[in-house]
């Protein structure tokens, strides 16, 4: 599972730095997914086809400003389910249908994503725990107080009562750490850990 996140996660960096290899891989690798989620939500197969493909060429079109989700599959179910959603709300404006099985089959992918997003913050909490259980408790102590806190390195410096390099040295060692234990880029983890905090 850990060997498959830092895959993708790597896919997903060389796609954001322009690699046009490593985005035709995530393609390929979620296609067959965003196809059989997308069919719940959209039975025309025509208009859900030309929904992904938007979606891929969005994606592109903005690689340089995309982060770095915790979970690629849902992030990029969950995208195409807002987009479906957003085209099913402009129809709305202009034709006048009934909407009970749309709406029910929303309701139904709701729960679904919902597990999904449950299912990957839990895989990132343990795969974060067990990597800081690793740090000395003075290194847990400034992740904590950088990441989840969100404090600065000055503020970190007056809460510890050290200075501003300690706060650097000890931020820059607790780190190499993680990246040694994760076995992932150090800003890759850091994002994460914002996005868990």
């Amino acid at each position: 599972m850990q060997e498959r996140h830092e895959d993708e996660v790597l896919l997903w960096l060389q796609f954001k730095n322009g690699d046009r290899d490593a985005f035709a891989a995530l393609y390929q690798k979620f296609i067959i997914p965003l196809i059989a989620y997308g069919t719940r939500l959209c039975p025309d197969r025509e208009l859900l086809k030309d929904q992904i493909q938007e979606l891929f060429v969005e994606l592109w079109n903005s690689r340089e400003n995309l982060s770095i989700p915790g979970a690629i599959r849902f992030y990029l179910l969950k995208a195409l389910r807002y987009k479906l959603i957003r085209h099913e709300k402009h129809r709305r404006t202009s034709v006048d249908v009934s909407h009970d099985h749309y709406t029910n089959t929303l309701m139904e992918a709701s729960i679904e994503t919902s597990i999904i997003e449950k299912e990957a913050y839990e895989s990132w909490r343990i795969l974060l725990k067990d990597a800081l259980s690793h740090l000395t408790l003075r290194q847990q102590e400034i992740i904590q107080l950088r990441f989840y806190q969100g404090f600065s390195h000055e503020q970190i410096a007056e809460l510890m009562d050290v200075n501003y390099q300690s706060v650097s040295n000890l931020l820059h060692k607790a780190l190499y750490r993680l990246k040694e234990k994760i076995k992932m880029p150090v800003f890759v983890f850091v994002c994460l850990a914002l996005s868990l905090a």
